[in-house]
């Protein structure tokens, strides 16, 4: 197996490189290095990339790619995140990287960002599972401001905030033009479009707090010789210089080559959510997109387990989204466990796609949020807010297959698909209809809520797919419903699903 990894990372500031060697499960940095490119400020200002820009990443990856090479990497991954989400012409430029380097960049979304980023934890941070227990965490980056909440050993809230650094650094400047308190009105900014989210953090009576991020590390280096641990107080008491606009304090901002304006609005962010918490320190992880992937590339390659609770978090904020739309929670379970049952009795037969038992499992547990607005054709209501959702660690494109598969559920929406799906590639077409056929007898077996029929075994032949059960009750109409979900499992397996007691 290969034991040398290394993840590439095109940020708004910076393009980074990081080359890890595994040994005995634990990954041993071999190279870290950073080279400073302001893609973001471009993108910000003029909504695109300069060609002088490009040419400068391009050269600084071709040394990356070189410094791979005397390693003797060939396991890698490269990704670009919001400044080249946001850029115009973002697509010419991954082009031009493919072509001038040979190195193939994604693109990725905030929600794969993210995932990635708090996937990390599990390596670099030692008493990670108190973590989970009780925390709050706060990413500050270009674009946004990320707030999440670990409660019992659970992902339960993950928000984003339109609050980035580059456009508050330009607030404050302008600000600046019109009083000397100009960063206690941004403050007061940040707080008026914060608030709505205040009482949920302070209800969860957190005790740790974790500031994440490039600027996070910055302000950590600066100020506190890059403590693992900053005691609360001490924050506090150079927030508070920070506020007022103390002199020596911006000297030793600027005169470290770092923007005042983008230091401080990064220490008035963190300073708003720590007063929500009862947390004795600021810990600043040494946490990065660059160790979440390195993560993801050797669990894949080692098929390694430890990273399971991380993974779950997943569904863990689905169930959250679940409870707030007023989801029957037991049903979403039954159906959550039968619709894995059938798909993995059924994956022994069928091809399927890696990500298809997420994708499936989301499904289940999203499926009725649509109920929670409107009862007639809710199915229609969950597609649409299901294709309008931001999931952590879910692309755009797999929310919108979770959303097409909630709908197909119901057998008169079916008609609404005897043509191609505008917009969905045939491959994801055809995973659609497969999936979505599984869940609809799941559905049908629970159809009553009342959890009376449970699966215990399914057995294929060559023209039947048997699925063994157990009945607690009468289920009439678990059975009505199960024959509308016949055909078109049929027709899309060529099998038929057939029901089978099993005595006790």
């Amino acid at each position: 197996m290969n034991h040398l990894f290394a993840a590439i990372d095109l940020g708004s500031n910076a393009i980074k490189l990081k080359i890890v060697q595994v040994e005995n499960g634990v990954m041993m940095p071999l190279e870290d290095i950073a080279v400073q490119i302001p893609l973001g400020d471009e993108v910000f200002l003029s909504n695109t990339i300069q060609l002088e820009t490009v040419k400068e990443a391009v050269e600084t990856l071709n040394y990356f790619k070189q410094t791979m090479a005397a390693y003797g990497v060939t396991n890698y991954k490269a990704v670009a995140t919001s400044a080249l989400r946001e850029a115009e012409n973002s697509k010419n430029i991954v082009e031009i990287i493919r072509m001038r380097t040979g190195l193939e960049v994604e693109v990725v979304e905030d929600t794969i960002e993210k995932f990635l980023t708090y996937k990390s934890i599990r390596d670099k941070i030692v008493d990670y599972k108190n973590i989970r227990k009780g925390s709050l965490l706060v990413e500050v980056n270009s674009g946004s401001c990320d707030i999440s909440i670990y409660t019992q050993n659970k992902l339960m809230k993950n928000d984003e905030i339109k609050l980035g650094i580059k456009s508050l650094k330009y607030m404050l400047i302008e600000l600046e033009k019109r009083t000397v308190r100009y960063a206690y009105v941004l403050r007061e900014l940040i707080e008026t479009r914060t608030s709505h989210i205040w009482p949920n953090i302070e209800a969860k009576k957190l005790t740790y707090f974790l500031a994440i991020g490039g600027e996070a590390k910055q302000m950590n280096e600066l100020l506190f010789n890059d403590l693992d641990e900053v005691p609360m107080s001490l924050f506090k008491s150079y927030s508070l210089k920070a506020m007022s606009n103390d002199y020596e304090l911006r000297h030793k901002v600027e005169i470290n080559g770092i923007n005042w304006y983008e230091f401080l609005a990064t220490i008035i962010l963190y300073d708003v959510f720590t007063e929500l918490v009862d947390a004795k320190y600021l810990t600043v992880p040494d946490i990065s997109l660059r160790d979440g992937i390195l993560a993801e590339l050797v669990e894949k390659e080692f098929s390694l387990t430890r990273y399971k609770h991380f993974n779950n978090d997943v569904f863990n904020l689905a169930y959250e989204i679940s409870k707030r739309y007023k989801s029957s929670e037991t049903h979403v379970k039954h159906m959550e466990h039968s619709a894995l049952f059938l798909f993995r009795a059924l994956k022994e037969r069928f091809q399927f796609h890696d990500r298809d038992e997420t994708l499936l499992r989301l499904a289940a547990i999203l499926h009725e949020i649509g109920k929670f607005t409107r009862m007639r054709d809710y199915l229609v209501t969950t597609y649409e807010k299901i294709s309008n959702l931001d999931i952590l660690g879910i692309k755009h494109e797999e929310a919108l297959i979770i959303a097409h598969m909630c709908r197909l559920i119901s057998s008169s929406e079916q008609k609404m698909y005897e043509n191609a799906i505008s917009g969905i590639h045939l491959e994801d077409q055809i995973r659609i209809f497969k999936l979505a056929s599984i869940l609809s007898i799941a559905d049908a077996l629970d159809k009553g809520k009342k959890q009376r029929i449970t699966i215990v075994g399914t057995e294929i032949t060559e023209n039947n797919f048997y699925i063994e059960i157990k009945r607690d009750s009468e289920t009439i109409l678990e059975d009505w419903s199960f024959e509308f979900t016949i055909d078109n499992f049929a027709n899309t397996f060529g099998i038929i699903p057939e029901l089978k007691d099993v005595d006790e």
